[in-house]
């Protein structure tokens, strides 16, 4: 039934109301039929009494909540959801021996704001995968971080190095990974897990890639999804994979073979990963747990070459790569592969191959045709 609003002498309000669950509590287990049955009858009850104290209707549902479109004197704008929709909400409650959680959209003073009421709804109702409570109105809960996507990355980047040093910190530096993803997709619950998902699944292809994990690290990985999947709090999600990393970086460390040669491929592995940056021998030698005096002698004597030329070489084989693509120019390579003096590109460049970056784009574009 649609709801007529007389907007002379009241506003429209859409409100988004679902069952509590608690994954903690024990509760008796239920097969998957007996649980929708259960719910719908729920939502039938809940519409009803809505629709009985001539609140509001029913505009829809799906398989967590339902949405109801409901109408409010002008006299209650600032009290209704004390004054005569919590009231009602703790009644269903008692009657139905059941938490319910409550989301209130912005208040539409118009049909034209009626979506925007709607939608907010639903984003309210999705904040108790953020904070705590039940009851959360739209225009109380919202919150602004001031978080980019690249301190993200600058953090992210920050944890990984510090598994490679070994840091008493590394855990740390991850539940702070977790944090900016909770901050920067705060009330986004599907945007959270996947970031989170996405986060972990970097981290154990790096790993990989440095020797920290074994080929067969996939299904520990798959494991760990799952349980981020059906996290139903942004807490969940930061207990779990903080759970993980504290099993996982103990084993780590704990066979994690400190001779040096495994430690030169370590950072031969993070040279070959981070070659475009301004790589220096004090960030190599935190990797190789050294100092800064001797990681440049280990390294020579492990590899027959100084970290220098090592690097030059890494970054003038991706060089040539991106040679063959015509659309960069010779100074966006330059900046690419990390010299920040495209003079210095050209004669180590030269030095190398016996040619300016241009003649040998020109060769491989002859040997092509």
């Amino acid at each position: 039934m649609q709801l007529k609003i007389d907007y002379s002498t009241h506003f429209a309000v859409a409100v988004c109301i679902g069952a509590f669950t608690d994954s903690r509590a024990s509760v008796p287990k239920k097969n998957y039929t007996e649980q929708v049955l259960e719910k719908l009858a729920l939502f039938d009850r809940i519409s009803a009494a809505f629709k009985k104290k001539r609140l509001g209707s029913e505009y829809d549902r799906d398989a967590d909540s339902l949405r109801i479109l409901c109408r409010f004197p002008l006299e209650n704008r600032e009290d209704y959801p004390d004054v005569i929709l919590l009231p009602l909400i703790q009644k269903l409650e008692k009657e139905n021996n059941v938490r319910l959680l409550c989301g209130i959209g912005l208040p539409s003073a118009n049909k034209l704001h009626l979506e925007e009421s709607l939608g907010t709804s639903k984003d309210a109702f999705g904040l108790s995968f953020f904070e705590d409570g039940a009851f959360f109105e739209y225009q109380k809960c919202r919150k602004r971080y001031n978080i980019s996507f690249e301190d993200y990355e600058i953090y992210s980047e920050k944890a990984f190095k510090s598994i490679l040093i070994k840091s008493p910190d590394a855990i740390n530096e991850i539940d702070n990974c977790l944090e900016l993803i909770r901050r920067i997709h705060y009330g986004n619950k599907n945007a959270v897990i996947m970031r989170a998902m996405n986060y972990t699944g970097e981290m154990a292809y790096r790993l990989h890639r440095y020797g920290f994990l074994d080929a067969d690290f996939y299904p520990m990985q798959d494991a760990l999804q799952e349980k981020v999947l059906s996290a139903r709090t942004s807490d969940e999600v930061k207990q779990f994979i903080h759970e993980y990393y504290v099993s996982l970086l103990s084993e780590i460390f704990r066979k994690s073979h400190t001779g040096r040669g495994t430690l030169i491929e370590h950072v031969k592995a993070y040279i070959r990963e981070n070659y475009m940056m301004d790589l220096k021998a004090s960030d190599l030698a935190s990797i190789a747990c050294v100092s800064s005096g001797y990681f440049s002698h280990m390294f020579k004597n492990e590899t027959g070459e100084s970290f220098k030329n090592y690097l030059t070489k890494v970054r003038l084989n991706a060089a040539v790569e991106l040679l063959s693509n015509p659309d960069y120019r010779i100074y966006e390579i330059s900046d690419k592969v990390g010299y920040n003096n495209v003079r210095n590109f050209v004669e180590a460049f030269h030095k190398k191959y016996g040619c300016y970056p241009s003649d040998y784009r020109k060769k491989m574009k002859d040997a092509m045709e």
